[in-house]
């Protein structure tokens, strides 16, 4: 053998004559090939004025009196006042100064280290990190964190983006999170175009947790017996969940609840009772944990549902102090009904109440102390209206922002006494004449004038005032009509 095995190093005969002819080629080889730098891989034409050491990677097409003798893929190096071909072999390294890149010949074309060979600068088969790339995972990395930085060095634009590309609708193109190599979470485009975020206990039973529709952006939520969206924030005063409607309509913020039977699936109608959606309240308690649903308000079927028929009413539920569990206080169908009155709904536009209390219903007994005392205690009656105290809160921080009492007086008392001793004095048979045939009206009711049947200037507490007072004066004057006709009856007459 007179050359080495890989480098074709020529080797020196025994007793050759001017062995250092021998031994200078290979040096020049050595020099052309130990840590091999090439100027390019990219030109064509044979450098009229090379300097020596250069070295080139012959490309395709190239020219030139001792180039165009050369293959594709050869390294030329310039020695000696000459082109010296070399062949490479598989597994020569050289740097590209004109590219600032290293590459290697794979035994049949050179490729960037980076691309692992294959012929081309830009691509490569796989390629692992401090691991082992396959089939299946061609990029692969072994590292405790990954950085995706923007470019400031070419420089790029600022921006850092990872993308990631399918081939059509129906396949995947997702992100998937592991423990011990089985699956726990995924998201991305998951079987066609729509967001999905998906998780799992096992890495074979997955859960669509959140799919956001590629059209309207409308998110769906999906959850295995439990609440499918829980927002908890700690000690802050923002709203936990804010609503804003951009729009030239009237709409604003809208919740919107669908229920039905069955399942997802195969659904089925709601009947009457179905709860078609609402709000529920909990509050934590002094034994560690929180309520049950204490509260309640929301949307119930009041018929089994068809296409022609979807009868809805609304309820509320509270609990009363020193029990836990709620009941029914208000429904709204066609009218209003409040607690458990007899007889229920009675239609639209009625309120059918166990009890209606208005803070206006106040006593008219003075009427009585004028007709049998002669005068009216106005403190003693101011006493016996209820003071109003007005609390108003933050919305948002549920802060007291005013907390006012305003002191009320017994206005109707004060009415009915300044009558008292004029000429439309309501005590008197005349007075009360006078005032009704002048005026048009009983003394304690309002005038025709002054009355607004739009607006209801009275509340239902003061008409029922008014009508008391009415009775009580009437009942005066019926005394004293009585006592007028005994007096004009002859005795023993009845």
């Amino acid at each position: 053998m007179e050359q080495s095995p890989r480098l074709s190093l020529s080797y020196v005969a025994p007793n050759q004559a001017q062995k250092h002819v021998t031994v200078n080629e290979s040096f020049r080889r050595l020099d052309a090939l130990v840590q091999a730098v090439i100027r390019s891989r990219t030109e064509t034409s044979e450098p009229a004025s090379p300097v020596e050491g250069d070295a080139y990677v012959i490309p395709s097409g190239a020219s030139g009196a001792a180039w165009s003798a050369y293959d594709e893929g050869d390294l030329a190096a310039f020695q000696d006042g000459a082109w010296a071909r070399i062949a490479p072999f598989e597994g020569l390294r050289v740097w590209v100064a004109d590219d600032d890149e290293l590459v290697i010949y794979d035994g049949a074309a050179w490729g960037v280290v980076s691309g692992g060979g294959g012929g081309s600068s830009e691509t490569a088969a796989k390629f692992g990190i401090n691991t082992t790339a396959d089939a299946t995972n061609r990029l692969a990395a072994k590292s405790d964190a990954v950085l995706f930085n923007h470019d400031d060095v070419t420089p790029g634009s600022g921006d850092c983006q990872v993308k990631i590309n399918k081939a059509a609708a129906g396949d995947t193109g997702t992100l998937l999170f592991q423990t011990g190599a089985s699956g726990r979470a995924e998201f991305g485009l998951a079987g066609d175009d729509d967001f999905h975020l998906k998780v799992s206990a096992d890495g074979a039973a997955w859960i669509e947790a959140v799919v956001i529709d590629k059209d309207t952006g409308a998110a769906s939520f999906e959850a295995a017996g439990v609440s499918p969206l829980s927002v908890s924030l700690d000690d802050t005063t923002q709203p936990m969940l804010a609503l804003t409607n951009y729009a030239s309509s009237a709409g604003g913020g809208n919740f919107t609840f669908q229920k039905t039977r069955g399942t997802k699936a195969s659904p089925s109608a709601v009947n009457a009772g179905d709860t078609i959606g609402g709000f529920f309240c909990k509050g934590y308690h002094s034994s560690g944990d929180f309520s049950g649903n204490i509260a309640f308000m929301g949307m119930k079927a009041h018929e089994n549902f068809t296409a022609a028929a979807n009868g809805t009413s609304f309820e509320v539920h509270t609990t009363s102090d020193g029990a836990v569990s709620r009941a029914v206080r208000m429904i709204v169908h066609e009218g209003l009904v409040v607690g458990a009155p007899t007889g229920g709904d009675k239609g639209e536009g009625t309120i059918n109440a166990v009890g209606v209390y208005d803070d206006n219903t106040i006593l008219s007994c003075y009427v009585f102390d004028q007709a049998l005392d002669g005068v009216v205690d106005a403190a003693k009656w101011d006493g016996k209206v209820p003071d109003r105290r007005i609390i108003e809160r933050d919305p948002e921080t549920g802060e007291i922002t005013r907390d006012e009492t305003i002191i009320r007086n017994h206005e109707p008392m004060r009415k009915f006494t300044s009558r008292i001793g004029t000429d439309h004095d309501p005590l008197t048979l005349d007075g009360y004449a006078r005032h009704w045939k002048e005026r048009r009206h009983l003394a304690a009711m309002p005038n025709e004038a002054d009355f607004d049947p739009v607006n209801g200037q009275l509340t239902t507490g003061e008409w029922i005032q008014r009508l008391v007072e009415t009775a009580e004066i009437q009942a005066v004057l019926i005394e004293e009509l009585n006592s007028r006709v005994a007096a004009l009856t002859p005795p023993g007459k009845p």
